[in-house]
């Protein structure tokens, strides 16, 4: 149960969100404080994201022990073949896969072999459209730095700079400056109408405050989905969210022994529909059960 409680200290009334669980049979309760002599509609707003921090659904019963073991399994089997791949080709597989995939899913016309090509032997490909061949070399740039990066925690100005690399030279003229910082303008996604750019700094400091926290405390994968279907929601930029979001989902994967994911281009509508789950009813299984079995496709592709 979760409920706002109020403490007198002197003249001053301080408020807590606070939520009672029951843990070995014992009551007991975790609190965020909102803040010192709040309005009602002060303490509505800071207990929306408060909830957050003191977590929304209970994450650690989201996997089965099966499935669990079944992730266990695919992260073992796939280290252990792309281990007996040459580090350079397997980046050079890998990334050719995950640009072409993500920017597919983006509407990029470019094909797989096209992508391989610009890339990595430096032809560019004919009648496609320049937009499309800078983010390809975008998607790359992008994926080496979130590569390089050695801190584990997250910061809005690392998400800014993801999301600057990846839109560079692309934007159109009327989203001219939104490259490299939170979205300034409404933006709707199919059907899904965002949360209003005002609040979107709040909110984005409020997801990343979770995901700082809890890192190490419940099932990598159940953390790399909620952060995902949680910043796709938000839409934090007024550009290249979708592939700024997958990212950092390999950002979360990778720094728990995971190797790095696609999704895969022929999951995309499902895959949207897995957000759209996520968004609307909290519930994580379908975005993980894409996400394991992208795993299990490439795990084919790297059986000798």
């Amino acid at each position: 149960m979760v409920f706002v409680e109020k403490r007198k200290e002197g003249t001053s009334t301080l408020y807590y969100l606070t939520k009672s669980f029951r843990e070995k049979g014992r009551v007991k309760k975790k609190r965020v404080f909102l803040g010192t002599n709040l309005t009602p509609e002060q303490v509505r707003t800071l207990s929306d994201d408060a909830n957050k921090i003191l977590g929304e659904i209970s994450f650690d019963s989201v996997l089965s022990p099966k499935e669990i073991v079944e992730f266990e399994e695919l992260r073992h089997s796939l280290n252990e073949k792309i281990s007996t791949f040459e580090k350079d080709n397997f980046y050079e597989h890998f990334i050719t896969e995950f640009t072409y995939d993500s920017n597919a899913i983006e509407g990029s016309s470019l094909t797989l072999a096209e992508t391989s090509h610009l890339l990595f032997k430096g032809i560019t490909p004919k009648n496609k459209p320049m937009k499309h061949l800078i983010e390809a070399k975008n998607h790359k740039e992008a994926y080496d730095f979130v590569s390089s990066l050695k801190q584990k925690k997250l910061s809005t100005p690392i998400l800014c700079k993801i999301q600057k690399i990846v839109v560079k030279d692309t934007l159109p003229s009327h989203l001219e400056g939104q490259d490299g910082r939170l979205r300034t303008v409404n933006v709707k996604v199919g059907q899904h109408i965002a949360p209003p750019f005002f609040v979107v700094q709040r909110k984005l400091k409020t997801l990343i405050k979770w995901f700082n926290l809890n890192m190490n405390k419940h099932h990598p994968i159940v953390v790399a989905a909620y952060f995902h279907s949680e910043f796709e929601s938000l839409h934090p930029f007024a550009e290249g969210n979708g592939r700024t979001g997958r990212l950092l989902m390999n950002f979360m994967l990778t720094r728990h022994g995971y190797p790095p994911i696609t999704i895969f281009l022929k999951h995309r509508f499902d895959y949207y529909l897995a957000l759209e789950k996520a968004r609307n009813e909290k519930n994580l299984k379908p975005l993980i059960k894409i996400m394991r079995e992208c795993y299990k496709e490439m795990e084919k592709t790297y059986t000798a």
